[in-house]
């Protein structure tokens, strides 16, 4: 028969194995089903910003640990994504909310956005997904700006990320 002590520290250690399983449980994103199915029409410029400002805290873009895949300069992205697939990782736009903000066009001529509105919606949506990942991480960045979103979004939200284990820069496959 268990004694009054215990059973104190059993129950310690369950809760402190639950708060340790909610630690590096992601806040739950919208799913599918909760996000518009198209796009909205806005009345300004500014009323889109906040609108999709808003979204981009909600939407999905976990991965798993040592699967996260960053990309940044001419011809990168199909590299970052050939090697994603074959490696079982994940780029930006391969996550839920990448996809469905991807799939927004928020930088094409239609768009309710001016491009350097739909460049902070897309490099806060990119430090999300920087600030999430854990593990190695590889990045597809020859010929990435110094200006781009890699260069002062992602990479500093990497350096400073304490779950991350080696950033490994891919120049080619």
């Amino acid at each position: 028969m268990f004694g009054f002590s215990k059973i104190r520290s059993w129950q310690s250690w369950v809760l402190l194995v639950a708060l340790a399983f909610l630690a590096m449980t992601p806040l739950q994103a919208a799913s599918a089903a909760e996000l518009p199915a198209a796009q909205a029409s806005f009345a300004t410029n500014q009323e889109a910003l906040d609108y999709y400002m808003d979204l981009v805290e909600k939407l999905d873009v976990t991965t798993a640990m040592g699967k996260s895949v960053f990309y940044s300069g001419l011809g990168n992205r199909k590299l970052a994504e050939q090697f994603a697939a074959a490696e079982d990782k994940t780029t930006l736009e391969m996550t839920p909310g990448g996809r469905y903000l991807d799939d927004l066009k928020l930088f094409e001529k239609d768009s309710p956005l001016k491009p350097e509105q739909a460049v902070r919606v897309w490099s806060r949506l990119s430090q999300r997904y920087a600030e999430q990942s854990a593990g190695d991480v590889f990045c597809f960045v020859a010929g990435a700006r110094p200006t781009g979103v890699f260069t002062t979004v992602e990479l500093p939200e990497l350096k400073k990320n304490i779950k991350i284990g080696v950033i490994y820069n891919v120049s080619r496959l």
